[in-house]
């Protein structure tokens, strides 16, 4: 169950990154504008329920929501603008490696101690990056620069919701989330909204919908599995993100990309310990304790 409810929220995220580029591709407006409608579609979603379901709007600890919100904001605009420069194969490739910056600024943020094996995964995930970017010397592609600098952005996100999480429900933190989001959001989307061209009224709801969907699914998905198999699980965006965007916006998808995604995938189902806790697994039933 589990796992299908994760597949399908990346499916949902990777969708609504490419209606996100059908609004840069048939529109004067940029995807950030796509980026805003989510929060806003997510805002009013949240309140509706918790209003419905008589549920407490007191948070504990806001710091910790607000700064969880700042940084999801950032990272989620980051992303959206990236889509203007580069294909939806690079930024959902680029923004995925966010658990390697998640091991990176821990040490800073929650003075926890990482395994010195996160070095070399960082090493192989650079790798990779770089041969799917394929950056020349006399041009750099601002969007994978972008994309990029969104994961390290989403990765202080990931580390604010886990401290956040300890004092506070779910829906909460989504409520607040989207609610702040929203405000943050509205400067940078200012003229695009009040440029609108509704010849992109379609994709820009599309992309807002499917991307709560996706947050919706990877929630409800992380109920039936551990943190390593969801997150292993999460990586399923990259190879899903070059398909969509080589068969529906002829995005190109060559050997070179191919091998960057294989390095970056395995190196992310490394980071998340998947593999050492299934052999740790193995060892025990071998040995009789499971």
């Amino acid at each position: 169950m589990g796992l299908v409810l994760i597949l399908i929220s990346s499916l949902c995220f990777v969708a609504s990154s490419y209606f996100g580029k059908v609004v840069t591709n048939t529109t004067e407006m940029t995807a950030i504008v796509t980026s805003f409608s989510r929060f806003v579609l997510g805002a009013i979603i949240m309140l509706v329920y918790m209003i419905l379901a008589k549920k407490s709007f007191k948070p504990t600890k806001m710091r910790l929501i607000f700064a969880r919100s700042i940084f999801n904001c950032i990272a989620l605009i980051l992303f959206s603008w990236a889509l203007q420069y580069t294909t939806i194969t690079n930024v959902n490739m680029l923004h995925m490696t966010y658990p390697v910056f998640v091991f990176l600024l821990v040490p800073f943020i929650t003075k926890e101690r990482n395994k010195k094996t996160t070095l070399g995964y960082l090493a192989i995930i650079m790798l990779g990056t770089y041969l799917v970017s394929n950056p020349s010397f006399t041009s750099i592609n601002v969007g994978d620069i972008i994309a990029l600098t969104s994961a390290v952005v989403a990765a202080a996100a990931v580390i604010f919701l886990k401290e956040a999480s300890k004092y506070n429900e779910g829906y909460l933190i989504v409520f607040y989330v989207m609610l702040i989001g929203t405000f943050l959001n509205l400067p940078f989307a200012f003229r695009d909204l009040t440029v609108f061209d509704l010849h992109g009224l379609i994709p820009v709801i599309l992309s807002a919908i499917l991307g709560f969907l996706g947050q919706v699914f990877l929630t409800w998905g992380y109920g039936y599995v551990d943190s390593a198999t969801g997150s292993m699980l999460s990586t399923s965006r990259i190879p899903l993100a070059a398909v969509i965007g080589y068969i529906f916006l002829s995005e190109p998808l060559n050997l070179r990309i191919i091998i960057g995604i294989i390095l970056i995938s395995a190196s992310l189902i490394g980071i998340s310990g998947f593999v050492d806790r299934k052999r740790k697994k193995a060892v025990l039933t071998e040995e009789g304790y499971l």
